[in-house]
């Protein structure tokens, strides 16, 4: 990699493309619908302890509530989704262990052919029960709902240094791209 300029980190970008694994079927977890509320929660604590350098900057910058309403102000701005698909993940004993917001770029220049191109918004596996292997769940969950709703590709990226999320779109069979730099503010 270059030098890292000032202000900068790596971010490391990932594409589901048809010729990509399909998502398995199974999941060690099963989905429901968020409410925005408990969704502003749930955003919050993966946010206060992400690996992610950009969601440490926002926060240590404007604070866990600011960096929370920014999420959904750039969702209503920039992308599309359906009802249902922003989603909480429960596992085998009832808890909530994460959330998935999977999205479509509303804007028609990332389209292809009347396709939309999909991506994950923001996910995150809550710090109770991170190190399970939930994130390759939530990936391919958002895979799915990406597929089902004709999207052409999948795009998303993450930082570089979260070596958990690197690991687990690799794993999920995502196509990885090279790091590129991506300024914190």
């Amino acid at each position: 990699m270059d030098t890292l300029a000032p202000g900068h980190y790596w971010k490391t970008p990932f594409l589901w493309e048809p010729g990509c694994p399909e998502p398995t079927a199974a999941s060690a977890l099963r989905y429901e619908p968020a409410t925005k509320a408990w969704l502003r929660e749930a955003i919050g604590a993966a946010m206060a302890q992400s690996l992610d350098e950009s969601d440490q900057y926002t926060v240590d910058k404007i604070g866990i509530d600011r960096a929370v309403e920014e999420v959904f102000e750039v969702s209503q701005r920039y992308f599309e989704y359906r009802p249902g698909w922003w989603q909480a993940a429960v596992d085998a004993s009832g808890e909530r262990v994460g959330f998935v917001l999977t999205t479509v770029f509303a804007d028609p220049s990332r389209w292809k052919e009347g396709r939309p191109q999909g991506t994950i918004l923001y996910m995150g596996v809550l710090p109770g029960f991170r190190g399970n292997g939930y994130a390759l769940d939530l990936i391919l969950e958002a895979t799915r709902q990406c597929i089902e709703a004709n999207c052409w590709r999948v795009f998303c990226d993450t930082g570089s240094s979260n070596h958990p999320m690197v690991g687990a779109f690799r794993k999920a069979g995502y196509g990885e791209r090279a790091a590129w730099q991506r300024p914190l503010a």
